[in-house]
Formats: structure tokens, sequence, C-alpha cells
């Protein structure tokens, strides 16, 4: 059977929320990663980390991701997500962040195997399928990808994902694609590839020079959700489908927002009760949190940075939607690349 996922939205802190997912999963993304959820925190039942999880009665496929190094909080995390409807547990064995390595959490499990393939056997106890994302390794001197990926896979778990930079490098310099390879060839259960895809011809490179069953784009989707639809029609044999005009991507970032927001009042107000100043505060919050993510919808197009700058002094809703008015009527965007440039 084909591994179903060739295409993957990667987990992102304070990205990857739920309207986030709904809007990739619509321009192509098999699966969409949820944000980091902390076992620990789950299991003191601390309400943000149950709210961040937001998987129920969201659509197929759900992917909850869980960060631990304590077996029974995370065999107790993958139960919740179970129950919750989570269709597929993952483990995150490469977050980079010091404060996630003081807790002996993310990238610090790669120094330790062995605590790593029993976080593995905890998690699968929740009767789902169990997949790591890891790196090529915690620094040059310790690149241990290949026998990480063996242990993992000799403990269960039904696939890996991989992103080839150290712990180290964090998201600097360049992804190391051979070690992708070197994991692929090494283990029997899928693969994906993780690094450095800003692009469908990215996409289709990495693909071709590792052997990887999927990719999972990064950094290269943030207000560019646009790049699952390239990528998805590249690897059908399809030419990629024109870039956005600034009406649609326009039309895009507001959608995004407003499910944003939705989601946004709906916990607010399970946590404070309903009333008009509820739904406001919850408004407030939601669009605080998205203003840089819109601003990426527009970086690298004409006279961006003044809608950007507006935007980060924006309040509500209405606002915005008139900001996002005037930009739509500036005519065709530009393209990927050129907001790649304008990021470099």
């Amino acid at each position: 059977m084909a591994f179903p996922f060739r295409i993957c939205a990667a987990p992102m802190a304070g990205i990857s929320n739920r309207a986030f997912r709904e809007i990739v999963r619509e321009f192509g993304a098999d699966l969409a990663y949820g944000e980091m959820i902390s076992a620990r925190a789950l299991g003191y039942g601390n309400r943000r980390t149950w709210e961040l999880m937001d998987i129920e009665g969201e659509q197929s496929p759900r992917l909850v991701q869980i960060s631990g190094s304590e077996a029974h909080f995370v065999a107790a995390a993958a139960e919740a997500a179970a129950m919750l409807g989570a269709q597929y547990i993952d483990l995150n064995m490469g977050c980079p962040a010091p404060k996630v390595a003081r807790n002996n959490e993310g990238c610090m499990l790669m120094r330790q195997p062995e605590l790593a393939a029993k976080l593995v056997s905890a998690a699968r106890s929740a009767g789902l399928p169990v997949s790591c994302k890891f790196r090529a390794g915690w620094d040059d001197t310790s690149r241990n990808a290949v026998d990480f990926a063996r242990r993992m896979a000799a403990a269960g778990a039904s696939f890996l994902a991989v992103h080839g930079r150290t712990r180290q490098q964090f998201y600097s310099g360049k992804a190391d694609w051979s070690v992708i390879r070197a994991v692929k060839q090494a283990v029997d259960i899928p693969v994906v590839g993780n690094g450095d895809i800003f692009s469908a011809a990215d996409a289709l490179s990495m693909l071709e020079e590792t052997g990887c069953d999927g990719v999972m784009v990064g950094r290269g989707m943030l207000g560019n959700p646009w790049l699952f639809a390239e990528i998805r029609a590249v690897l059908r044999g399809e030419a990629a489908p024109a870039r956005p005009t600034a009406a649609e991507i326009a039309a895009v970032a507001l959608r995004h927002l407003r499910r944003h927001i939705a989601r946004s009042v709906y916990w607010y107000q399970q946590r404070e009760g309903e009333s008009p100043a509820t739904a406001a505060a919850g408004e407030s919050l939601a669009i605080r949190s998205l203003r840089g993510h819109l601003g990426w919808y527009t970086k690298g197009l004409r006279n961006s940075a003044q809608l950007r700058q507006r935007i980060n002094q924006a309040e509500s809703l209405a606002e915005i939607e008139a900001l996002f008015a005037v930009f739509a009527s500036a005519g065709t965007a530009s393209s990927a690349a050129a907001r790649i440039e304008a990021d470099n």
C-alpha cells in the first residue's frame, strides 16, 4: 500500500493551529501536523494545552504531536488525544529550542535513544500509529540519525520524519538531504524528508535524491499555502497552477483570519462564558496572534511593507478587511520566488 502522506505540513509552534491546518489541507497537504503538545502539561490539566490540541470534530487525518520524556505522561497524552479523535500520534524528537532541551525533550532525546524507544512504546499503548520527527543529530560530532531511526522502527514507529539539520544548526545553513537518504535506506518503514522545501522543484528534487516517501514543508509554507498545490501538480506531472493574484491572496488571508478568530472566540467563551465582551476579547487575541502570519501573505509584493505596518496596528477584523480590500485592488501578485528573495 502506497504511503498516503506524500505532502506534509510541518508542526510549527504558534503556526500550526486548527485554522492553519484547514487552509493548507485545502491547498493540497495530505497531512498537517498540529502544534507540539506538552505531555506533562496535559497530564497536569493545563487548560491552554488542552485547547492547543483542538482536534475534536476536525477533518481527517488528525495527527497530534506530543513532546515529553516521561513514559507515563506520554502514554496518558496519547490516550487523551485518541479519545478526542486523533488518528496518529507523533513524538517530537527534533525540536531544537533550549527550553525544550532543558526538559530532556525534543532533540535531547536523540542523545538518549533508549529512552526515546521507550516513549514510542508508551505512545503505542493508546492503540494509534505512532511516528517520530527528529534531526540529523545533536551536532556534527553526533550525527546519529540512521542508528536512531533503526531504534525507533524497532520500537514500533509506523513512519519517520527526518529534518536534515542538526540541533546545533537550528534553522541555519543548508539541510543535508543525504541524511534523509541514509535513513530511508536503513529502515523498512516510510520516511518523510524535511528541510529546505521552498518550491515544487525542491520537493521533486528531495524525492528523487533521497528516495523518501513524502516531503514535509516548513518555513516555505508561511503565507504561501499555494506551495502545496504547486507540489501536488508537479508530482502528478501537471503544470503548476498560476500564481495567485493580490485579490486571491487577500481572500485566503482573510479566510485564515476569520477561522482563527472563530476558534479563538470559541475557546475564550468556553473559559469565560458567552457574551459580546468575551467575543470581542477572543477576536482581539486572535488578531494579535495572527498579525505576523498575515504579513507573510504579502511579503515580497509591491508596497507590502506599509500594509504590514498597518496590519500590526489593526485592532479589529473590520480594520484588516478594509486594508486587504485596498491591497486586493493593487493587481497581480509576484511569484513565490520573489517572496523568498525578499525574505533573504
